[in-house]
This record gives C-alpha cells, sequence and structure tokens, in this order.
C-alpha cells in the first residue's frame, strides 16, 4: 500500500517502509534493501506533537472501557478493545513515518564540513582590540 512505503533517497529504490515497533517512536530508521545505507524519517515536531496528543486520547479512551472489560470479566472484549486500541495508535504513526522527508542517518562521509582554506594564502588579522 502506497501509504506505508517510501523511496530511497539514494538509490531510488521503491517500496521501501519502516518496521512496525517504529511508529511511535520520533524518528525511525531502516536499512535500504537495495544500497543498503541507513535512512530514517523526518518528520516535523508538530506532527509528533499531534500524533502523541492523537495517542494519547485513544489510550484513554481505551483504558476506559478496558477497565469495565476487566470488571465484568469480559474477556474477549478485552483483547478487542486492547487490538482495536493498538491498530489506531499504529496506523498514523506509520503513515507518519513513511511521508515525512526520508533523509539519510549518518552525514555522506565525502561532504566536508571543515573549513575551507582561503585562496590565496594570507591570513586574516584577528577581529578585536589591538594592543596598542
Amino acid at each position: 500500500m502506497r501509504l506505508f512505503t517510501f523511496t530511497c533517497p539514494l538509490c531510488g529504490a521503491q517500496r521501501q517502509r519502516f518496521p512496525m515497533r517504529t511508529a511511535w517512536k520520533r524518528r525511525a530508521q531502516v536499512s535500504c534493501r537495495e544500497c543498503g545505507i541507513d535512512v530514517r524519517s523526518d518528520p516535523p515536531l508538530g506532527t509528533y506533537l499531534l500524533y502523541v496528543l492523537y495517542a494519547e486520547v485513544i489510550t484513554l479512551l481505551a483504558s476506559l472501557a478496558l477497565v469495565v472489560a476487566y470488571v465484568t470479566s469480559k474477556w474477549a472484549w478485552l483483547g478487542a478493545i486492547w487490538l482495536v486500541a493498538i491498530v489506531l495508535c499504529w496506523f498514523p504513526g506509520a503513515i507518519r513515518h513513511a511521508r515525512s522527508p526520508i533523509v539519510r542517518a549518518m552525514p555522506d562521509p565525502n561532504r566536508s564540513y571543515a573549513r575551507r582554506p582561503s585562496t590565496d594564502g594570507i591570513a586574516e588579522p584577528k577581529q578585536g582590540r589591538s594592543a596598542s
């Protein structure tokens, strides 16, 4: 299903997906099946906070129903409520990771973040007060 899959940013391999257990995490990480690089989802913080709020509301409603099912000894209902709550929390989490920007988990080793030397070979004077 297209909602749960993404494309590798390096090799372009399609139908990549994050494991189920990562739906609740802030950032999910997985290795590409084609090229083997580690990729992670990078959802915005606002989207994550909305997901946490949604999951807490579902958990609150489910916990009330779980208590009623436990007190009345309806074990089948208890299991069904538990399963529905997990699915309702997992589904938007998996979509959130697959639809968020996918980036490399580690910086590219060929990209240098070091300061490049000047081309004229003359050092720049320090900024600040001179001792005169």
